[in-house]
């Protein structure tokens, strides 16, 4: 699984949760200080006639503190749930506070009995207790009533709601930017394959706006893709229709060099239909290859051998060329051998061409094998590097063209797509350039 990073943040995905997780935060903080503010308008109301009649029970209860003393009833179990006062002062008889700030109110109205009511507390007076020393005033605090875990949840304390609130906020975020970010992502991996060559892939399209970016992208690979098609196909089928033309041609000029013998022109028709013919050949290659790039199957076999075999073929048809070797005595892996050797020939064939001095490496890089070619030769310049692999390019005019048909670093290039590898271009330290193909391991 990718490991998710801060970088993430800059993205779509990134901003969108932020974007939402602010507003809703601050939706939230709002909504906790008006919470706050409701609440510090607690409602005091009169009482109703069934908390009267447990008043009165109460009362009747605290009837036998009449011929005792306050402290007796201050230091009684009943106090528990009483806050007392004393009735001409109305200073509170207990060292501590009042259990809620507004009761001492509660106890200066003279709006008879009354109840402040906060969440689950209830406290109902002022009502007289008369005792030894003289009466005393008394507020109940009444038993809570029943509230279920949402209604405490939400009658505790603030920063308890704030928190598993900013934690659901989070959450919520997360999954919204994450569905709306989803199809974005999906059209771009849809568009890096197809800009990478995988012409058949298709997106998903759903509802909206983005559905429709998504059918219109479908609708654009679907031209592209039979557009190219039609155009490969035309190029194959030119390059077939010529062959026989060709033959004819041939066969002309080698009658004719039979009958003028001392005619200078029958070398040079000779020589100019083999360049026609190994660029009809060159044609037809690259057409089967790219309709049949992912038929061949990989095999396990030695990298370096497969590498070494070609570098020792290309010595020998290069006798005056300098072609060394960088590799490990054992290159174990899984590739496409007939693919591979496209590449190296096409790679080899191009740098002999150009340059006396060859330099082939292969080394392994974490997961994936590298190998390089560099030539001393004349090289290309920078700004032309891009356009090296596509067909019919034939570069910088310092390199010549030899008989060269433009075909052969494209295939190359198919030819390493189809192995789920990558082939890249650049100066080379030599002077002149230098392929690399990297392929997994």
């Amino acid at each position: 699984m990718r490991r998710l990073g801060l970088g993430w943040l800059t993205g779509f995905a990134g901003r969108l949760f932020l974007w939402f997780w602010l507003v809703l935060t601050l939706m939230l903080v709002a909504n906790v200080q008006l919470s706050r503010h409701l609440r510090s308008n607690e409602e005091l109301r009169p009482a109703i006639p069934q908390e009267l009649e447990e008043l009165a029970g109460l009362r009747d209860h605290l009837r036998r503190f009449a011929e005792r003393p306050k402290d007796a009833l201050i230091h009684s179990k009943s106090a528990r749930f009483l806050v007392l006062f004393d009735a001409r002062s109305l200073q509170p008889l207990e060292r501590r506070r009042p259990r809620h700030w507004r009761i001492p109110e509660l106890v200066a109205s003279d709006n008879g009995v009354q109840v402040l009511e906060q969440g689950d507390m209830r406290a109902i007076g002022p009502f007289d207790i008369q005792t030894l020393d003289g009466p005393v005033l008394a507020v109940w605090m009444m038993p809570p009533r029943p509230m279920g875990p949402w209604e405490r949840f939400w009658q505790g304390p603030a920063w308890i709601r704030l928190s598993v609130s900013l934690v659901v906020v989070l959450l919520l975020s997360l999954g919204l930017a994450a569905w709306l970010a989803g199809p974005v992502r999906t059209l771009s991996r849809a568009a890096a394959r197809f800009g990478d060559g995988d012409l058949s892939v298709r997106v998903k399209p759903g509802g909206g706006e983005l559905g429709k970016l998504g059918r219109d992208f479908n609708t654009m690979a679907e031209k592209l893709q039979t557009l190219l098609a039609s155009q490969k196909r035309l190029l194959a089928d030119v390059s077939h229709e010529l062959r026989s033309p060709l033959t004819r041609l041939k066969l002309a000029a080698a009658l004719l060099g039979d009958q003028h013998q001392d005619n200078k022109y029958v070398p040079r028709i000779e020589k100019e239909c083999d360049t026609l013919e190994h660029l009809i050949d060159q044609v037809l290659t690259l057409s089967r290859l790219e309709a049949t790039l992912n038929q061949e199957e990989p095999e396990e076999g030695d990298l370096g051998e497969q590498v070494n075999s070609s570098v020792q073929d290309w010595r020998f048809q290069m006798p005056g060329k300098t072609i060394n070797l960088a590799a490990p005595a054992e290159a174990p892996g899984s590739f496409k051998p007939r693919l591979l050797q496209r590449i190296l020939d096409n790679l080899l064939s191009n740098a002999c061409r150009y340059a006396d001095r060859i330099d082939v490496g292969l080394e392994k890089r974490g997961a994936q094998w590298f190998l390089t070619v560099d030539d001393n030769g004349p090289g290309v310049p920078e700004e032309m590097l891009d356009k090296i692999f596509e067909p019919f390019y034939r570069g910088d005019p310092a390199r010549g063209h030899q008989g060269k048909t433009g075909l052969g670093l494209a295939i190359a290039q198919a030819a390493a797509k189809a192995m789920a590898g990558e082939l890249k271009v650049s100066r080379s330290a030599l002077g002149g350039l230098r392929f690399a193909l990297s392929l997994p391991a």
